[in-house]
């Protein structure tokens, strides 16, 4: 039985993991990490810098994009039913020329461009956030899901959401560890490390004390496309 949670190793260059760092360190915009209600560092104690706001992140923004989707083609791959079970979408049979639905079987056929294309039409990325948990302070100490109402957001993005995904920017030795409460696992922080797994309470999750050193790490969610653009008609 699969928990849904998965792991994918050197899905960042170590270079990259080590630009980024090196680049957070030195920016002007690192903030007080914030919760849905604002900071509380009782839940999280953390610095942040919501990358997706600054022009001279976007080059950044980008190469995390990219990994992300190839990611994403990998979870979806596995898990087909995120594209075809709550939307449903249509192709021109390659054999008979006709419209019809996708099913699950049509994914496993599908090309990892025409794939990561189905994604990127049902889907969206979240903000992207770097995060700095100091050593033997920092942390996201709340146990926590991704999926609520939010009390300032009159889009309400935080209820579109499926999954998470993060990557680890470097290596920790002790503690750090991102702690999932009904999978009784413990993911350890290796530099260029992804995971992705549903945003839901079934992922219930929290950020534990990096022990060893400071800790670096990204994270946003993957969202449901908006209405208008899932089922907007031709013309």
């Amino acid at each position: 039985m699969t928990d849904f949670l998965e792991i994918y190793d050197n899905a960042l260059s170590e270079v990259h993991c080590e630009q980024f760092i090196e680049k957070f360190n030195k920016s002007p915009h690192k903030q007080a990490g914030r919760v849905g209600h604002g900071v509380d560092v009782t839940k999280k104690d953390s610095i942040d810098i919501q990358i997706t706001s600054y022009k001279d992140w976007q080059k950044e923004n980008i190469i995390i994009q990219n990994a992300t989707l190839a990611g994403l083609v990998r979870y979806m791959r596995k898990f087909p039913f995120m594209l075809v079970g709550a939307v449903s979408t249509s192709i021109q049979d390659p054999v008979t020329g006709k419209v019809r639905v996708i099913t699950h079987e049509d994914i496993a056929q599908m090309n990892d461009e025409n794939l990561a294309g189905l994604i990127r039409y049902i889907y969206r990325l979240g903000a992207i956030n770097i995060q700095l948990y100091k050593k033997s302070q920092g942390g996201y100490h709340h146990w926590h899901s991704e999926v609520y109402p939010h009390p300032n957001d009159s889009n309400q993005d935080s209820l579109h959401r499926v999954l998470l995904f993060s990557f680890y920017l470097n290596d920790i030795v002790e503690g750090g560890e991102t702690e999932f409460f009904y999978q009784q696992k413990k993911i350890r922080p290796k530099a260029g490390r992804m995971i992705i797994a549903p945003a839901g309470f079934t992922h219930t999750h929290r950020g534990n004390i990096p022990l060893s050193s400071d800790k670096y790490f990204l994270t946003s969610w993957v969202l449901f496309q908006p209405a208008q653009h899932l089922y907007q008609r031709p013309g």
